[in-house]
C-alpha cells in the first residue's frame, strides 16, 4: 500500500482552507435599529456573519459597511434615492433578503405627513418648521421642555409630552388617536389592517418608531394601545377591544429611553388585556375587519410622571 507524505506546508495549507471555509458562512439579518431612516442618515442592522458585507437598499443601491460594523451589527449610510422595500445583504458567504421592509408604507395607519392622527399630543414644528423649544401654558408663559426635539426618521412626527397627574383619565396631551369616521377626520369604515385584514393574528405585528431623550426617560404610566369598532359610543371603544400593555420600562432600571429614533415591533398576539384589572383578559378577540380606530393612550396610575414621547408611522404589517 502507497504511502501519503503529509508535510507541514500541506497541513497548514489544508487548515487555512478549512478556516476560510469557516469564515465564509451565509449571513443573517434578523432586524434594523430603526426601520425608517432619511436619504444620507445612519442605518444600523443586527445579525450575524455581517462582516465586510455590502447592503443593497431597493431601487438597487448598494453600500458597504462603514466603520463599527462587525460580525452582528453592519451600520450604512442610506444612499440618495432609496425606496420602500426589502434589503438585500451580500457577502463572501453568500446573500440574503430581509424578511422586513425598509421604510414600510404597505400599511401605514398614522405617518403625521398624509395619514394624520384625529387628536390628541402637540405639534413638534412651529409655523416655520422649526423644531418647538417649549409649551405654551397659561397665560402665554412658555415652559421649556426638558430635552430637545429630534430630527424627524420620516417627514413629520408626533409628540406626546406632559405630567400624568390623574388616575385612570386620558390626557390629550399624552395620547394619540385615530377614529375612521369621516365626521371625526378618519377615512371611513375601513379596517386598520388594510390588505392584511384577513391575515391570521399570529403572523401580523403592530410596528412604529418611538424616540424618547434620556433626560426625560419613560417611567410610565403604561400605554394602551388597541383598536376600537367604527362608531363606539366614545368614539375610543376601549371596553369593547383586546387591549395591548406597552411597558417598556419594565426593566432593571425603571425606565426607558433611547439614543436614537427605533422600532418598535408587538406581535398582535398581545392584544389580549381587558379592562377590569391587568391580569383580566378581554371578553373580546381581535377582530381585524372590525377594527377600524387607533388608540395610543399613556394611561392608569397617577405619580406626577412626565412623559416625553415621540412616534412616527403606526401601522399593522407581517411578521415576515
Amino acid at each position: 500500500m502507497r504511502k501519503r507524505n503529509f508535510t507541514y506546508a500541506s497541513i497548514l495549507a489544508a487548515g487555512m482552507l478549512l478556516s476560510a471555509c469557516e469564515a465564509a458562512k451565509a449571513p443573517e439579518l434578523t432586524k434594523m435599529k430603526c426601520e425608517f431612516v432619511p436619504d444620507g442618515g445612519e442605518a444600523v442592522l443586527y445579525g450575524s456573519n455581517l462582516a465586510n458585507a455590502e447592503v443593497i437598499f431597493p431601487g438597487d443601491f448598494a453600500v458597504k459597511a462603514n466603520n463599527g460594523s462587525n460580525d452582528s451589527v453592519l451600520i450604512v449610510t442610506v444612499p440618495e434615492g432609496s425606496s420602500s422595500g426589502k434589503l438585500k445583504v451580500k457577502t463572501k458567504g453568500g446573500e440574503v433578503e430581509s424578511n422586513f421592509f425598509f421604510r414600510d408604507n404597505r400599511n401605514t395607519i398614522i405617518d403625521f405627513d398624509k395619514r394624520i392622527a384625529t387628536w390628541g399630543g402637540y405639534e413638534p414644528f412651529d409655523e416655520n418648521g422649526d423644531k418647538i423649544k417649549g409649551i405654551v401654558e397659561f397665560q402665554d408663559s412658555v415652559s421649556a421642555l426638558p430635552a430637545a426635539l429630534p430630527d424627524g426618521c420620516s417627514g413629520n412626527y408626533g409628540f406626546l409630552y406632559g405630567k400624568y397627574v390623574n388616575d385612570w383619565v386620558m390626557t390629550h396631551t399624552m395620547y394619540l388617536q385615530y377614529v375612521a369616521n369621516p365626521e371625526e377626520g378618519g377615512r371611513g369604515e375601513s379596517s386598520v389592517a388594510s390588505n392584511f385584514q384577513d391575515y391570521n393574528i399570529n403572523d401580523l405585528a403592530f410596528k412604529f418608531e418611538v424616540y424618547v431623550p434620556k433626560e426625560a426617560a419613560y417611567k410610565g404610566p403604561r400605554t394602551e394601545i388597541f383598536f376600537g369598532p367604527f362608531n363606539a359610543p366614545n368614539k375610543h371603544g376601549r371596553e369593547l377591544s383586546p387591549i395591548c400593555f406597552w411597558k417598556p420600562y419594565m426593566n432593571e432600571s425603571g425606565s426607558y429611553y433611547t439614543d436614537s429614533w427605533v422600532t418598535i415591533t408587538i406581535p398582535l398576539s398581545e392584544f389580549y388585556h381587558g379592562i377590569d384589572n391587568d391580569t383580566t383578559k378581554s371578553k373580546y378577540s381581535l377582530d381585524l375587519k372590525k377594527a377600524t380606530n387607533l388608540s395610543f393612550v399613556q394611561f392608569g396610575p397617577a405619580d406626577s410622571t412626565e412623559v416625553f414621547m415621540c412616534l412616527d408611522n403606526l401601522r399593522i404589517v407581517p411578521i415576515k
